[in-house]
């Protein structure tokens, strides 16, 4: 059945339906998050406080112990060993809050980027749904694949942020200046966190993003391929944007998975591209 064109008005009703039912999500998230906020900020067990009790040694020794499962290996044998020896420095974190409302905003806003994150599911899918009346008939058969896909490079992202970036950036920026205190205010902690997350979820979008601009006829993979140099160049700029400390460790942490992200964007581009010459291409 074809789609009959609609006017610039029922267009903007739509997106309208499509915003509220996201901002629903994101409440519900939001509350779900506030009723929970002791599993979630408690500096013993609680979720958001695991970047400070994971260390970096343990992150390396589960990426080896992963890899070392599909490649018998005794180099990553001895490698596991060796960092399961070595005695890791800590460098305690003090969280204070420096005003009487700061614990407050603290929890009701990393409640509303939990919030964003559990309703990150419903707000992609109302955004495909939106472009989708946009897309040819024999197009719309890749909505559900790229929906599905978008969702599983934003969990990646945020997940590969929240386990590795954090937990390998926390202790590199606290072993700075041993002799000065590391204490950080609450909101500063969650603030680095909640953004990390939610920038890693957004940024390994680029190979998702790539594909649907090669589909649509902007940029096909040949120009993606022919621009890399700058391609790298934005990638570190943007990464330097992104990051909420601007440390070189943190930056690397995310400049590195985009360029390999858009290696992985030009495969897309070369499989949804469309066969029409692009209009940069000259």
């Amino acid at each position: 059945m074809k789609d009959e064109p609609r006017t610039f008005f029922e267009h903007l009703g739509e997106l309208r339906i499509r915003i509220v039912v996201s901002a629903f999500a994101v409440i519900i998230g939001t509350t779900i998050s506030l009723i929970l906020n002791r599993r979630l900020f408690d500096l013993s067990d609680g979720l958001l406080t695991l970047p400070l009790r994971i260390q970096a040694t343990d992150i390396m020794v589960a990426i080896l112990g992963f890899i070392s499962r599909f490649l018998d290996s005794s180099v990553l044998d001895l490698a596991q060993l060796f960092l399961q020896s070595r005695s890791t420095e800590t460098h305690a974190i003090t969280l204070f809050a420096a005003a009487p409302m700061e614990k407050f905003a603290v929890v009701f806003k990393a409640s509303f980027v939990v919030g964003m994150i559990i309703s990150a599911p419903v707000i992609l899918y109302e955004l495909w749904a939106f472009v989708l009346p946009a897309l040819k008939q024999n197009e719309k058969s890749y909505f559900l694949p790229l929906f599905l896909i978008t969702l599983l490079f934003f969990s990646v992202g945020a997940v590969f942020a929240f386990l590795i970036v954090a937990p390998v950036s926390i202790p590199i920026l606290t072993g700075l200046l041993p002799s000065v205190q590391n204490q950080w205010r609450i909101e500063n902690y969650f603030s680095f966190v909640g953004w990390l997350v939610l920038a890693f979820g957004a940024s390994f979008e680029l190979p998702v993003v790539m594909g649907f601009v090669a589909r649509v006829g902007i940029i096909d993979a040949k120009v993606f391929r022919k621009k890399r140099k700058i391609a790298v160049v934005l990638v570190f700029v943007a990464s330097a944007i992104l990051t909420p400390t601007q440390d070189p460790f943190t930056l690397f942490l995310m400049a590195i998975p985009l360029l390999i992200l858009y290696e992985i964007g030009i495969r897309f581009a070369v499989m949804l591209g469309n066969q029409r010459v692009s209009q940069l291409a000259g």
